[in-house]
């Protein structure tokens, strides 16, 4: 090969080295300021989601505080007196329960999906334990009506209901804490 054709040549891989040492460089620094967009925007997400979150759960658990004397046993249901299921009690349950119902729609349009998904079932299962319990008050009260074995369902079925509910909202504050500490690596 004589002179000319090796500079030519040199040259060519000179050219061709810059260009893919330019293009790696180009593709390192859109990947860095992608990440960096997507960790800005995790962060800006974040927060929100946090407060969003702990709404929910803060009015989640204050019927789970009221309602938990129920979930301690199946056996021990007959033994709540019923004081604890006035109409009263009973209607501040539903009330709270559309409360609940409201800050699960807010916890599940902050999403993700997960939380979206055990934010509903919170949900609907604080609105069939309210209901379970205006069952168990009215059964309590017509002695006349049913028999034990109906009373004692009534109890077992508000026992599962009660259970449920606490066990759901258990479930999402740990897809809470998942949602809120993913940090986008998937790992």
């Amino acid at each position: 090969m004589d002179a000319g054709t090796a500079a030519v040549l040199g040259a060519l891989a000179g050219s061709v080295a810059t260009i893919g040492a330019a293009l790696a460089t180009g593709w390192a620094q859109r990947e860095g300021a992608r990440i960096t967009a997507r960790s800005e925007h995790r962060r800006e997400r974040r927060e929100p989601r946090h407060n969003v979150y702990k709404e929910f759960i803060a009015e989640a658990s204050r019927m789970r505080n009221l309602v938990g004397v129920f979930a301690i046993g199946a056996e021990m249901i007959d033994r709540i007196p019923l004081r604890f299921l006035s109409d009263e009690f009973i209607s501040d349950l539903f009330n709270l329960s559309d409360i609940v119902k409201s800050k699960s729609t807010d916890a599940a349009l902050a999403g993700p999906r997960e939380i979206a998904e055990a934010a509903t079932r919170v949900a609907n299962l604080s609105h069939e334990l309210v209901i379970d319990l205006k069952a168990l008050k009215e059964v309590s009260e017509d002695d006349e009506s049913h028999d034990g074995q109906f009373l004692r369902h009534v109890q077992e079925v508000t026992y599962a209901s009660a259970r449920a509910f606490r066990n759901s909202l258990d479930e999402f504050i740990l897809c809470a804490q998942a949602a809120l500490d993913d940090d986008g690596t998937g790992g």
